[in-house]
């Protein structure tokens, strides 16, 4: 027998909501490659049997998410975008803006999945991880100014989560990407105690990243997680002074 405890309204969706997940699924399959042109209105009429007003809904779902540009006039129509990271990092700021996150969510986040990140790092993929790391802590070497630095370590942080071997973790990495970037320069225009102390600072979190990669590289990967949870206690105390309850939309505008 039925049991209506279980019940409740179920949303069916739109025509144009499938209509527009067939063509994404599409488009994240390969099925439909940037640059391709989708047909034309007419066209998607008669394939799907459907109006012109769900046509053009679907075209508007596609389009504010990134994955179509629409163009008008006689070479018009729309166009297949190339899936980006830029996508993903503008789709989650958006969601932490409207959420009203602040930076001090956000380091709680990173700090929650990062030591894990480098203990499968070691332990899954050492070398390769290692060598990415390294690449990125050369940039960071390198690169010259405050600001242009902090976007480096953001990127090694980025790099960490891409490179342990979880697709999933490094696709949080890279939506989290520009937000952990404008968060850093944030700290750093907003450090009252000057840049002689953000040099010190630097140099320690270069040391402490350098640490990472040889325990990484030597698969201790119970060391390599321990160590990453001292440096992010360590280093919130720094990033966090001051602007953690800065907003993400205060941020991203």
């Amino acid at each position: 027998m039925f049991d209506s405890s279980i019940g409740g309204h179920i949303r069916i969706p739109k025509t144009a909501e499938v209509l527009a997940s067939r063509v994404r699924k599409a488009i994240i399959r390969g099925e439909l490659k940037a640059g391709d042109k989708l047909p034309s209105e007419a066209q998607l009429i008669s394939d799907f049997e459907v109006s012109r007003p769900t046509i053009r809904e679907a075209i508007r779902i596609l389009e504010s998410e990134g994955l179509i540009s629409v163009s008008r006039g006689a070479r018009g129509g729309a166009r297949v975008n190339a899936v980006s990271s830029e996508m993903l990092s503008r789709a989650t700021g958006i969601a932490l803006q409207a959420r009203g996150a602040t930076m001090e969510d956000i380091y709680q986040a990173r700090a929650l999945i990062e030591p894990p990140a480098a203990r499968l790092a070691a332990q899954s993929r050492p070398a390769e991880a290692a060598r990415a790391l390294r690449t990125q802590l050369d940039v960071e070497l390198t690169v010259e100014g405050h600001l242009a630095r902090a976007k480096a370590v953001a990127d090694f942080h980025r790099t960490l989560l891409e490179e342990c071997g979880n697709i999933a973790l490094g696709v949080v990495g890279r939506a989290l990407q520009d937000v952990v970037a404008l968060h850093m320069q944030l700290s750093i225009r907003a450090n009252p105690r000057g840049l002689d102390v953000s040099d010190r600072q630097t140099k320690f979190g270069l040391r402490s990243q350098e640490r990472l990669i040889e325990l990484i590289e030597a698969g201790d990967g119970p060391g390599a997680e321990a160590h990453w949870i001292r440096h992010m206690e360590a280093a919130g105390k720094v990033w966090l002074a001051g602007v953690g309850s800065t907003s993400v939309v205060d941020v991203l505008e």
